[in-house]
């Protein structure tokens, strides 16, 4: 038992290395702030992603009506390049304009999958950073650690979107070139990853586990001895004291 104790403060002492957030706040407050950062940011990314899925389903609808109406005026006449008009019945071969409007379909598609997707993440990512202020407030490690797997994922898609962004020269002009785009993404995920850091070894420091498990066994198996010789010290001072009452006792004593 205590060979396990000492694994287990061992261990502790390796993974826990930050005994404050930026030199300033201890762990509980900078995870406390952490958490109120990471809901007002979720938050505001959640409210325009759900703005973005109402716009992008609207526009998704006007598409929807112009690809009719094409077919219905395909199913009457076609337009020659000669500017006169030819009258048929039935299909004609697809031309640039239904390849557009397909091309646009698919474009629309994809961007109301990915509006969704995006949407869904988000709000598992602020209920996880409610639950870590829940945790931080109130001592709780089984509350943090979702929001501590949850930001791990969110960072490796971090990376990897930031990766792909970084082949798009609309998106890297938006931040003034790509020294400006590398440099702001490497500070923001070295933030994020400090963030993690900070609220990993709060959750550590919160006790919990097999480690927080083994040291309340063995502290109920210490009070448990405890108590048996406090009893048996108890009992053998009675029948001392006993003892010597009877020793020194009269005849009447006894009757």
């Amino acid at each position: 038992m205590f060979v396990s104790n000492n694994k287990c403060r061992q261990f502790r002492k390796m993974m826990i290395r930050l005994k404050n957030f930026l030199y300033v706040l201890d762990l509980r407050q900078g995870t406390i702030l952490i958490a109120v950062h990471q809901i007002a940011i979720s938050s505001f990314f959640l409210i325009i992603l759900l703005v973005a899925v109402s716009h992008v389903g609207g526009m998704l609808a006007m598409l929807h009506n112009d690809m009719e109406d094409d077919a219905e005026r395909r199913g009457f006449y076609e337009v020659a390049y000669g500017g006169q008009m030819t009258f048929h019945e039935g299909d004609v071969v697809s031309t640039n304009n239904q390849r557009r409007f397909a091309k646009a379909h698919h474009h629309a598609n994809v961007t109301v999958i990915f509006l969704h997707t995006s949407t869904l993440l988000t709000s598992i990512y602020l209920m996880c950073c409610i639950s870590l202020l829940h945790g931080a407030v109130k001592y709780k490690r089984e509350y943090i650690l979702p929001w501590i797997i949850a930001a791990c994922i969110a960072v490796i898609l971090s990376i990897i979107a930031l990766v792909i962004g970084d082949g798009y020269p609309c998106v890297v002009s938006t931040f003034g070139g790509h020294n400006l785009y590398r440099f702001g993404s490497a500070f923001v995920m070295l933030t994020y990853i400090y963030s993690i850091y900070t609220v990993t070894s709060f959750a550590l420091e919160t006790g919990g586990g097999s480690c927080a498990r083994n040291t309340v066994t063995s502290n109920d198996e210490r009070g448990e001895r405890l108590l048996l010789l406090d009893h048996a010290a108890h009992s053998s001072l009675l029948s001392t004291a006993q003892l010597n009452k009877l020793s020194h006792g009269t005849k009447t004593q006894f009757v």
